[in-house]
């Protein structure tokens, strides 16, 4: 019923146009294929050996009806790719080497023109369609196993061979508990000892007994990295180079499917837990520590260099390090002339975080966009606590109300502004390029996001108010379903999203500003529901199951397994010589691999980068309020 009532809104506010939905197979055979490699090892085993990965477009010269069905299919962006621009890797030295003789072209030396007219001929011969190369990246058997190691890479090598050491030292300096706790040599070092920073990760009971109330956070926090490891799984699959494009194309038609192409909201849950837990925390310290406006930059400083030194790390390790790790005839154009080139012109815009600002920044680990927009968020979300904290409940309500249906019309206007979806819709030729105005322009810019952190601070004020009035229902049998339903809840909110992806006229611009305006909301609310429930004990399986102690580990993992993921991602992209099957199962367990490699590389990262910076934090807080104290 809601999908007909949600389709008779389309049909209502709906404006038509003209393309090729669907191919069946026999159609689709006479389309050229979107991709192809050719043997990379064995090219770069003969003498003087010169591998290419070519871009063509594909162009109209005699009013053929193959290229007129090639351009109706691929105008269906939604879910097709664009079959018009088609990704060629070739060993020139072999395949070209007749054409090179015939036209008289030295490949050395007529390296571009040799290609293209290479690739035209054969787009001519078998197609009947003219092609021309609008990128190319090559590797030449000369060039190869030569390691330029330059001054940056040093430089991350002395920063990673500095933390050895320090935890190796760390790890034997003993420090009296006892003792006053203020800043020397000695505590500096201890911050570095992995076996205590192994028992700080691994202690289940929490210091503050009022914080043990968000114990279930770590099964959420568990569960969407996993998800979002899964997303970004999606990367390996449905890229350029896949085997069979169509299978990929065809899950668009799926419903199950469609959800996780609509899951990059996921991310919302993570914008609450900043309102939320930033509130509650303030409220408690509040009750013993006196806070003005002036600990505001101490506060944002306290959480820059809590996130900074593993991001930092990560990207660091991209621009340098991680482009000797491999190769392979998409190396150079996806990690050498990629990721790390990004990541060394825009390592500053990541230290800042204002990255997610930057249009042009695209590949550099792409997924620390989230750390960007969440800092910004965070830091509005500090301003508004302490200028609504100490006014009365109504005007809390009536400020924080105002602030969310602004936040609210900030993506509806966006969508009016450009003429974007109504979110960041996963299509085919997004995996392709990673290019997309609506992951640029809308999804991942932090004042677009502040909505579920408003309604994360609002929860926290209520959360408060409940805890201080000692409020429970253990018996409460709604709360108990609720607290069962709120992961079906944001499958409903995704579900709806992948309404969006479907066949027949583009969505109206009234619909697409209520959905990009209210969906944020919507993941903020169902959060709600779990944060109250919580607190107020609902009883239930489902408390007992997202409290479980096995998830305390790798929830406190999740920033390292966050970081790390896409480097295996990113890696497997690289190396890649030859096509990638079609099979969501096979991207399941890819995901299972890479998510639980991460989680296991994460346990010494956290060891040797994240624990020790918190723990520095930490002492270093602590002296301050030492000496505000004396």
């Amino acid at each position: 019923m809601c999908k007909l009532c949600f389709y008779l809104v389309f049909l209502c506010f709906g404006q038509c146009f003209g393309v090729i939905y669907h191919l069946n197979e026999t159609e689709y055979e006479k389309l050229p294929r979107l991709s192809d490699l050719e043997n990379y090892e064995k090219c770069m085993e003969e003498s003087g050996g010169i591998y290419c990965v070519a871009h063509l477009e594909l162009y109209n010269y005699s009013n053929s009806k193959l290229y007129t069905l090639i351009r109706e299919y691929s105008d269906h962006a939604l879910k097709h790719y664009n079959y018009t621009k088609l990704d060629r890797g070739i060993c020139v030295t072999q395949t070209c080497k007749n054409y090179a003789r015939n036209s008289g072209l030295d490949i050395n030396r007529d390296l571009a023109v040799v290609l293209e007219g290479c690739l035209n001929e054969t787009m001519i011969k078998k197609y009947g369609l003219s092609a021309r190369v609008y990128n190319k990246n090559c590797d030449k058997k000369s060039d190869k196993n030569q390691l330029h190691i330059d001054f940056y890479d040093y430089v991350f090598l002395g920063v990673f061979v500095t933390l050895l050491m320090l935890a190796l030292i760390g790890s034997f300096c003993e420090v009296d508990k006892n003792q006053k706790k203020e800043i020397s040599g000695k505590t500096f070092i201890a911050c570095f000892s992995v076996p205590e920073n192994y028992k700080q990760l691994t202690a289940i009971d929490q210091s503050d007994p009022r914080m043990s109330i968000f114990k279930s956070a770590h099964a959420f926090r568990t569960l969407a990295s996993f998800f979002i490891v899964h997303a970004h799984v999606g990367l390996m699959i449905g890229s350029a180079f896949t085997a069979d494009p169509h299978t990929f194309e065809k899950a668009y038609e799926s419903a199950v499917l469609r959800i996780t192409f609509s899951g990059m909201n996921i991310v919302q849950y993570f914008f609450f837990m900043t309102g939320l837990l930033l509130t509650y925390i303030t409220l408690v310290k509040a009750e013993t520590h006196r806070f003005s406006w002036k600990i505001i930059p101490t506060i944002i400083v306290l959480r820059w260099w809590r996130l900074t030194p593993s991001a930092a790390m990560v990207v660091a390790f991209s621009a340098t390090w991680m482009r000797h790790l491999g190769s392979g005839p998409l190396w150079t154009s996806w990690i050498v002339n990629g990721s790390s080139h990004q990541c060394r012109r825009y390592f500053w815009a990541h230290i800042f975080y204002v990255n997610n600002y930057i249009p042009e920044d695209v590949v550099c680990v792409f997924q620390t966009w989230y750390i960007a927009a969440d800092t910004q968020i965070f830091i509005a979300a500090i301003v508004i606590h302490f200028a609504i904290r100490n006014r009365s409940t109504k005007f809390k309500t009536i400020a924080l109300t105002a602030l969310l249906l602004l936040s609210m019309a900030s993506p509806a206007l966006h969508v009016w502004w450009q003429d974007l979806d109504a979110f960041s819709m996963q299509k085919p030729d997004v995996y392709r390029t990673l290019i997309d105005d609506n992951f640029r322009r809308l999804h991942v810019l932090g004042h677009n996001n502040l909505g579920c952190c408003i309604v994360g601070l609002a929860t926290g004020h209520l959360i408060y108010w409940l805890q201080q009035n000692k409020i429970q229902y253990p018996n409460f049998r709604i709360g108990n379903l609720l607290c069962w339903c709120v992961i079906p809840m944001f499958i409903v909110v995704l579900y709806f999203s992948s309404l969006f992806i479907h066949d027949g006229e583009r969505p109206s611009l009234a619909l697409r500003m209520l959905f990009a305006g209210t969906n944020r909301a919507l993941f903020g609310f169902i959060a709600a529901f779990w944060a109250v429930g919580v607190v107020m004990n609902f009883n239930g399986c489902s408390k007992a199951i997202m409290e479980w102690p096995g998830w305390v580990v790798p929830g406190r993992l999740s920033y390292g397994v966050y970081l790390l993921h896409n480097i295996f991602i990113e890696l497997g992209q690289g190396m890649r010589t030859q096509l990638v099957p079609v099979s969501f199962y096979n991207m399941f367990f890819m995901a299972v691999g890479i998510f639980t490699v991460s989680l296991v590389l994460a346990i010494p990262f956290h060891l040797l980068v994240e624990a020790p910076t918190a723990r520095l934090m930490k002492l270093c807080y602590e002296e301050k309020l030492n000496k505000k104290t004396n």
